[in-house]
């Protein structure tokens, strides 16, 4: 999700909120948490949204356990030869697509 910078007009606080893209305006609605006038708006001079994404994330994650009987399958079907079993096993800990080390 984006985390967006907002700051009020009114006292010069700042806060981030981490929101929906749908979700991004309604700050704006609201009064300052700091001194309660309705006074803010997005600051897009301090930061700009940004996504964040879980950067550890292994098929072995994103897929659990099956991911792993996949590949069990593919090497226990006798049309992959024995010398490929190795990297097979080796694709459940890639991080996009590289070997982690």
């Amino acid at each position: 999700m984006p985390n967006y910078a907002f700051k009020c007009e009114n006292c010069d606080h700042g806060f981030d909120e981490i929101l929906n893209l749908s979700d991004r305006d309604i700050p704006l609605t609201k009064p300052c948490p700091e001194c309660k006038k309705k006074k803010v708006f997005r600051n897009w001079g301090e930061s700009k949204p940004i996504l964040m994404a879980d950067a550890t994330l292994t098929p072995t994650k994103a897929m659990g356990s099956q991911f792993k009987e996949v590949i069990d399958k593919i090497k226990s079907n006798g049309h992959v030869p024995k010398r490929y079993h190795e990297k097979l096993d080796n694709s459940l800990h890639t991080n996009a697509g590289r070997r982690l080390r």
